[in-house]
């Protein structure tokens, strides 16, 4: 899947337990082609680590692009003053694990190729009871402080879209697994009427990158055409299958039927039968019909006879 030729939105939402706390759609716009430039920085940040270079060599640089996810979400967070309260209370008394879920899905335009239109994945951490990440946020909802709350390896930035319905991250560009992910601080803006979050990429330079917004690099498999896409769907099986059939259909139907004319015509010399049907023709010529009969007999008695024919069609010593 290419993602500036076959998908249009990407969409992140971040839930903590059931409650979504930051949605935002990544429209056309905000997907940047990767230039040479982005691409040789790539290959010099991981040049020192041969799994990372062996995948990304794998790709050109037209097959990977840069998602700008907007920092603020697009949606007002929405929760009754009950469920606000509950929320508070899991966080700071509840002895169960509350989870922390990142999700990021693409949409693909099928008309430009592909089979599946929505793939996605998901990233979760879990917060044990006296996190300190749970205090934090039980202090931002409470009104308590201002300060934002680092969750530390929340943030996946290389992601893998391929023609399925995954898209996970890359491990091979993460030499820790999970432990390489960003770490993100998360902001609770605005008043207890609206209310929005923020997600900014922890320790951000804003001399070097854009802090307002999380990047994410996007490898995209290619994917075939929309009228191949028939036989691409049954993957590498079915294209095999498939040139298999074609060209064994063709290699039978040439050799089919070779077995009744290669006695006709793979003869090694053909000089004395040249010579008996040309007397044919001139004896027909002269009216001896019973000549003609005779050799004209002759004939048919040789292409009867393969033994006989072997015989009079071998190559003069």
């Amino acid at each position: 899947m290419i993602i500036h030729r076959g998908s249009q939105i990407l969409t992140c939402p971040f839930c903590l337990a059931p409650q979504p706390l930051f949605t935002m759609s990544v429209q056309q716009q905000s997907i940047q082609p990767f230039t040479e430039e982005n691409y040789t920085r790539l290959t010099e940040k991981f040049s020192r680590e041969p799994v990372a270079m062996q995948f990304i060599t794998l790709y050109n640089y037209e097959d990977i692009v840069k998602a700008n996810i907007e920092g603020s979400s697009g949606s007002v967070w929405r929760i009754s003053p009950p469920s606000r309260q509950e929320l508070i209370k899991e966080l700071l008394s509840s002895l169960v694990d509350m989870t922390l879920r990142f999700t990021w899905n693409f949409q693909r335009d099928l008309g430009k190729g592909g089979t599946v239109e929505h793939t996605s994945d998901k990233h979760s951490i879990y917060l044990k009871p006296n996190d300190p990440v749970r205090a934090g946020l039980a202090s931002l909802l409470q009104g308590n402080s201002t300060k934002p709350v680092r969750v530390q390896h929340m943030f996946p930035k290389y992601i893998r879209a391929p023609n399925g319905a995954e898209a996970k991250p890359v491990s091979q560009l993460y030499p820790d697994d999970e432990s390489s992910y960003l770490d993100v601080n998360l902001t609770l803006n605005g008043s207890t009427v609206l209310e929005w979050w923020d997600i900014h990429i922890a320790d951000c330079n804003p001399s070097e990158e854009n802090c307002g917004v999380l990047p994410m690099i996007i490898f995209n498999d290619k994917v075939s055409p929309p009228s191949l896409g028939f036989l691409a769907g049954y993957g590498i099986m079915g294209l095999y299958v498939s040139v298999v059939l074609v060209i064994g259909k063709f290699v039978r139907g040439f050799f089919s039927e070779i077995s009744h004319s290669i006695m006709f015509e793979e003869l090694p010399s053909v000089d004395r039968i040249l010579k008996l049907c040309t007397d044919i023709f001139l004896v027909r010529e002269t009216g001896e019909l019973e000549l003609e009969e005779e050799l004209y007999s002759k004939l048919i008695f040789l292409y009867r006879s393969p033994e006989t024919m072997i015989k009079w069609t071998r190559e003069k010593d």
